[in-house]
């Protein structure tokens, strides 16, 4: 086989093996909580779900595992339905964030729980995170912190060897050293196992550090969805000397984002591409200014403020139209 048609068996490969989720909707009692959700994660990629308490995070990862049934729309893992079907879901672990564990048993003993369940589990792995994580195999459930739970439960679900992985706030509850052992161990599963991970977080730096792409979501809805590098391009911070008097009001407000005032310059955003705001910077007036650099969590709240000004005028709009 040639190098183009390996590359492209290659990219044929990757649309076949993926987390496809499509048209998603769902609710509680007939009140809709998440709107027209479309993601993909692919195998070997690791994804992050990141946005406020109440944006709809953890009910789309449910639907994502086949906990909830979707209203409407499809979850499907390589093309099979993940809802009421045993057998796509023993292809995929999940991480919950809420750390149900049978209390009386032992660490070891819920490896022996798990392998009643997971012809893929390997206890093998299991000993050799335990070791790793620090925790003894003979210690009662019940009588172990939430970090030290947080270390089992992802333990546990890497031991499975997952085709996919999803987690809700895995980190919670670790201390330092924990959550740096499980970035490592996930970035090792992910590149030798080709595992696809969707998870939620909202320790906005590993989103940064670990992730391929990234969904922001607010109100059940999607307000930004692209690759960590897109995303680090979509919104600029910088300092610079503001005009006393703005030219053009409007203008200033549809470009220049909220920031803060640093003696005599000031420290501001905009979101766009970034050649065409530094001509509108120059238009209005802003002198001395660079570039900083930003986060991605500086990043989220840009964006975020900025789809739900775009939201709010679009509700006053349809108001003043009935």
């Amino acid at each position: 086989m040639n190098q183009q048609d390996d590359s492209h068996g290659k990219a044929e490969r990757k649309e076949k093996f993926m987390l496809e989720i499509k048209n998603l909707q769902k609710g509680y009692n007939n009140q809709p909580v998440i709107h027209d959700i479309n993601l993909c994660v692919h195998r070997g990629e690791i994804h992050g779900l990141i946005g406020s308490n109440g944006a709809g995070k953890t009910t789309l990862l449910k639907c994502a595992m086949g906990i909830y049934k979707p209203a409407k729309g499809t979850v499907q893992y390589d093309g099979q339905d993940i809802y009421d079907n045993p057998e796509a879901k023993k292809r995929v672990a999940y991480v919950s964030e809420q750390l149900d564990f049978i209390n009386i048993y032992s660490v070891t003993g819920m490896a022996r729980y798990y392998q009643n369940f997971y012809d893929s589990f390997s206890k093998e792995k299991f000993d050799a995170l335990v070791k790793q994580f620090g925790l003894k195999p003979q210690k009662n459930i019940g009588t172990l912190s939430k970090g030290q739970r947080a270390k089992l439960n992802f333990i546990l679900a890497i031991a499975q060897q997952p085709e996919y992985l999803i987690m809700d706030e895995p980190e919670s509850g670790m201390d330092a050293e924990g959550k740096a052992l499980f970035r490592d161990i996930l970035i090792e599963e992910v590149d030798k196992g080709q595992i696809g991970v969707l998870f939620s977080s909202h320790d906005l730096a590993d989103v940064e550090r670990l992730c391929d792409g990234v969904t922001m979501m607010e109100t059940g809805e999607i307000f930004a969805q692209k690759s960590v590098n897109e995303l680090m391009e979509s919104v600029q911070k910088w300092k610079g000397v503001l005009p006393q008097k703005i030219s053009d009001e409007k203008l200033f407000a549809m470009t220049v984002c909220a920031g803060a005032k640093l003696g005599t310059l000031s420290e501001f955003y905009t979101v766009g591409e970034r050649v065409e705001n530094e001509r509108i910077l120059e238009k209005l007036g802003v002198t001395d200014y660079a570039g900083e650099q930003i986060t991605l969590e500086e990043i989220y709240t840009q964006l975020k403020r900025s789809y739900m000004r775009d939201k709010g005028e679009n509700i006053a709009r349809r108001k003043e139209v009935e």
